[in-house]
């Protein structure tokens, strides 16, 4: 059963439910002060119901109509005849098509109201409830299962599956499809099936049918026996499996025979000719005694319940008339006739054949006990409502949404790749042009996979491309792959019942062909049937994920640019380009910093060290500072981190080590302040021309109307490098209405002055538009995304032996450990965009790595190379200021030295802190010290840093 795919969704659901299946023993008749088992509860049930139910009320039960997760008005036709069908046919169920979550629930909690009995729901909830409804968990197709070949996560999508089902009142669900697509052209089953591998296909779906009844759902195999070796869409037509008898055995029946042994508790019945059993073609297999009698139920011993596929299907409807359909289907077999275009043809159909005793009672008490039965043991006759209230404590749980994208992530498979394209290195790729080929006109839903390709790659340009493309368009969409850098063709085929057609139109496979021979970098992704590839079998690099769900758009991405392993593998041949069970396989793109090889490093770390060790011991023996931290990263490897000197000057200090934490003063202004400031401009939140008295309306007068962001991040505003309003002023609201007081020195635009106070402002700023502190704003979308453990404001005390002291400070009487040196920084609560900020060498190196990467680190981007590239750019304003936005580009004099790249930029901060990132040489350089200890008046440091980078960049330029 499958009419029409279901939209999108993105979320899970909480483990929860009651499980009704019970394994208690019947109670003995000499034991009567003990108290019913749940078994005989249910079996007490079933035979009152049936002894209470009329000829037309048990005909009624085995009829299931349909009818659309929707909202109804009461008096609207569908909604009075839905009642009409439970009071005047009595029907026993009925199955939910395509809608959305509460609409569906309450709908299914009426019909469960108004009903005398207990009513069967049911769906196709093949990859979940989303198959059928909105926002509920969004599983990937089966067969990117089957490239998982896990059962694992076979079982943790019927488990799921059940779970929702349950909570939103579903309690049958028509699936797993256990067909063996063993023909690439079968244009109805496809990636509804778990690949072409009999074993694999019975253990996935064995696995399924475990997890969904364990959730409380009645499970169903389908469609036997066996819809996967044929051409024909039994929706359009009646197609003819033309195999032998002893082939159904060893491949079609393997997943059936499992499912039945496994519990399963019904099977769903194919519209299709079978030969091999039943001789008369005319005869499908949903109508065949042979078959159903004979076969499923006599031979490989299945007695739970049968249930037809649609009878609408034009594979049975097409020869029989409904009345006619349901009564032979019920001879053949069938206990449950699914989606009669006419149930009240078949109520009378059937009632007239118990009547004149063409249908004896014992047959149709046999069907209808069975009916009641599965109702009993889904606990239908003791709870049939909807829990409404409680729908959204289970339906759509990020949690599970997040195994569920992890289930996509094992899925995908790297078919070929014989250029190496895969993965790509998002750190270097800066422009890609995608091609997203659709197999239909209607709009297929695609906006994930563009989102999170615009997510990586700062430029994206997008071309679109179906049957209705005219040729003109077809050429420019193809002129452009030209000039890509890289090219992302995302083929859209997937399985449309009723339509008869699969893959691409003849149209489009011409032109990927063409566009597999444009010479660039160009990486192929079927996300759909992965037998498109038979159109053009010369492609270089194919990757498949066998889903076109949310969650496999997501993964086609990830497994784009190595952010996922691949390990996936294809359960199906792809004839004449690769076999079953082959995939080629990836490691994860490492993307943050690694420890050289010793061999590789050992040349330079000596050089570093020859040429730094004197240099920094020298001057700790000259009292420059008691102790300092060096990192240099080089071509993403951290070829040297090392501590030298002590914490302080006295005969018991501690050595200084790797992970020493030092108050980085204004470094807070660029790893804090100026980072979030462009996240906040990539949203549009925040743009350079603002003016400042956008977010303060009083700071007019005296050219303040003129004042910018811009000018705050260049240090232009006018306003005074510093101000001592620490001895008077207490908070962070009483220092920001004081420099919204405070005369301009200059006219906005015309002198570089670094200032603190302008700094101050724009972290204020920042606050009002994100809503929230900087501390937490640095530390949710900064440091925990980067793994940067050992940066913060305020350390707690337990941090307090392993930090450098600063100074001896005068104004508050006592050695600074721990707590921070800037006076207008502590006299603000610690916390401020210009200082506060304590950190270790460790930390700041995957910080900088971070900003060589290009904005991204271990995949977590912070912000994008384009927004990188701009505030690290010097700005020239006014001419001659070496000033960036909120960084600093090399100057003569400057700490920088005088070798560093002139596309460098960096900071420094007055305890004596500093680092340099040199995007030219893929270097950066951190230099951490406490020079301010005992006493502020020490400026050696100065002369320091110009040593340190100039000597860091003589040794890798001789590498």
């Amino acid at each position: 059963m499958f009419p029409c795919t279901v939209r999108r969704v993105v979320n899970s659901v909480l483990p929860a439910l009651l499980l009704f299946a019970s394994s208690s023993q019947p109670m003995s008749s000499q034991t009567p002060s003990r108290p019913p088992s749940k078994t005989v509860k249910r079996e007490n049930w079933v035979d009152q119901s049936l002894l209470k139910l009329s000829n037309e009320e048990k005909v009624g039960q085995l009829i299931m109509p349909a009818f659309r997760a929707v909202y109804l008005h009461s008096k609207s036709e569908e909604m009075r005849e839905i009642e009409r069908q439970i009071h005047e046919n009595h029907v026993g169920g009925f199955i939910l098509f395509g809608g959305d979550v509460y609409e569906g629930a309450a709908l299914i909690d009426k019909v469960q109201r108004v009903s005398k009995l207990p009513l069967l729901i049911a769906s196709d909830f093949e990859r979940g409830a989303n198959f059928r409804l909105r926002n509920t968990v969004s599983f990937p197709w089966n067969m990117a299962i089957g490239a998982s070949g896990s059962e694992h996560w076979a079982y943790l999508q019927g488990k799921v599956t059940g779970m929702e089902s349950r909570a939103l009142g579903v309690n049958w669900i028509f699936a797993p499809v256990l067909d063996i697509n063993s023909n690439p052209a079968n244009p109805v089953i496809n990636i509804r099936s778990y690949g072409e591998d009999p074993e694999l296909v019975a253990k996935l779906g064995a696995a399924f049918i475990r997890g969904a009844q364990e959730a409380g759902v009645m499970a169903t195999a389908k469609h036997f026996p066996g819809h996967g070796d044929t051409t024909v869409d039994s929706h359009l037509a009646l197609p003819v499996m033309n195999m032998d008898r002893q082939r159904l055995g060893t491949l079609e029946l393997i997943p059936f025979k499992k499912a039945i042994q496994s519990g399963v508790w019904s099977v769903m019945t194919a519209h299709l000719a079978v030969p091999a059993i039943e001789p008369d073609l005319s005869v499908p297999a949903t109508l065949s005694s042979r078959v159903l009698d004979g076969l499923l139920q006599k031979e490989l011993g299945f007695s739970k319940l049968v249930v037809t596929d649609s009878l609408t299907m034009a594979g049975l409807a097409e020869g029989y008339w409904a009345g006619d359909a349901a009564l032979r289907a019920f001879k053949a077999g069938v206990d449950v006739l699914l989606d009669s275009p006419n149930p009240d043809a078949v109520c009378q159909s059937l009632l007239h054949a118990v009547r004149s005793g063409e249908i004896s009672l014992n047959r149709l008490d046999h069907s209808v006990r069975k009916v009641l039965e599965a109702k009993a043991w889904l606990g239908l006759h003791r709870k049939r409502r909807v829990d409404i209230q409680g729908i959204n404590q289970v339906v759509n749980d990020p949690e599970l949404q997040g195994q569920a994208q992890q289930m996509a992530d094992a899925s995908v498979t790297l078919v070929r790749d014989q250029a190496g394209v895969v993965p790509l290195d998002v750190r270097r790729v800066r422009s890609a042009h995608v091609v997203v080929v659709l197999s239909r006109d209607q709009g297929e839903e695609t906006g994930v996979f563009e989102k999170e390709l615009r997510e990586r790659v700062d430029s994206v340009s997008l071309d679109r491309l179906s049957m209705s493309s005219a040729e003109q368009d077809l050429e420019s969409a193809l002129e452009r792959a030209r000039r890509a850098e890289v090219i992302v063709c995302a083929i859209f085929a997937r399985v449309v019942t009723g339509t008869g057609t699969v893959g691409l139109p003849e149209k489009l496979v011409k032109w990927v062909e063409e566009l597999s021979e444009v010479k660039r970098p160009q990486v192929t992704i079927a996300l759909g049937t992965p037998y498109v590839i038979q159109g053009f079998p010369a492609l270089p690099t194919y990757l498949c994920t066998f889903s076109n769900a949310d969650v496999s758009q997501i993964a086609a991405v990830k497994a784009l640019f190595g952010e996922i392993p691949l390990r996936g593998k294809l359960p199906v041949t792809l004839p004449g380009v690769a076999a079953i069970h082959s995939g080629e396989e990836r490691e994860r793109s490492r993307m943050t910093l690694r420890d050289p090889a010793p061999l590789e490093s050992a040349a330079l770390q000596g050089r570093l060290q020859g040429a730094l060790d004197p240099l920094i011991e020298g001057q700790i023996g000259k009292r420059a500072f008691p102790g300092a931290a060096v990192a240099v990263g080089y071509r993403g490897n951290l070829v040297l981190q090392k501590a030298y000197g002590k914490l302080d000057y006295s005969a018991k200090a501690s050595a200084v080590i790797n992970d020493t934490l030092y108050d980085l003063a204004s470094l807070t202004k660029v790893i804090t302040a100026t980072t979030l400031a462009m996240q906040l401009y990539e949203h549009g939140q925040l743009k350079l021309e603002h003016p400042v008295s956008r977010y303060f309306p009083g700071f007019v007068g005296e050219g303040r109307g003129k004042i910018t962001i811009r000018h705050l991040m260049t240090h232009t505003s006018g306003l005074p490098a510093h101000l001592p309003l620490y001895k008077d002023l207490k908070g962070k609201p009483a220092f920001v209405e004081k420099i919204l007081q405070v005369p301009l020195e200059s006219t906005p635009g015309t002198k570089a002055v670094y200032s603190d106070l302008g700094l101050i402002l724009l972290g204020d700023i920042i606050e009002k538009l994100a809503a929230r502190p900087l501390d937490q704003l640095a530390t949710t979308h900064v440091f925990q995304p980067l793994g940067m453990t050992h940066t913060f404001f305020n350390p707690k005390p337990l941090w307090k032996k392993v930090i450098a002291p600063t100074e001896i400070d005068p104004w508050r009487g006592r050695l600074l450990r721990g707590e921070v040196h800037d006076e207008n920084a502590f006299a603000m609560g610690g916390v401020s965009a210009h200082a506060g900020l304590f950190g270790s060498t460790g930390d700041l190196a995957i910080f900088c790595q971070m900003l060589l990467n290009g904005g991204v680190y271990d995949h977590r981007r912070i912000v994008r190379r384009s927004t990188l590239e701009k505030f690290t750019a010097r700005q020239n304003f006014p001419e001659g200021s070496s000033r960036a936005l909120g960084w600093d580009t090399p100057s003569n004099g400057s700490s920088a030295g005088g070798l560093i790249s002139q596309t460098s930029f960096g900071h420094t901060g007055f305890t004596g802190t500093s680092v340099w990132i040199d995007p030219t040489r893929e270097l950066f350089i951190i230099l951490l010290t406490n020079r301010v200890h005992p006493t502020r008046e020490n400026n050696a440091i100065r002369e320091v840093r110009r040593l340190v980078a100039d000597a860091v960049v003589k040794a890798v330029d001789s590498s």
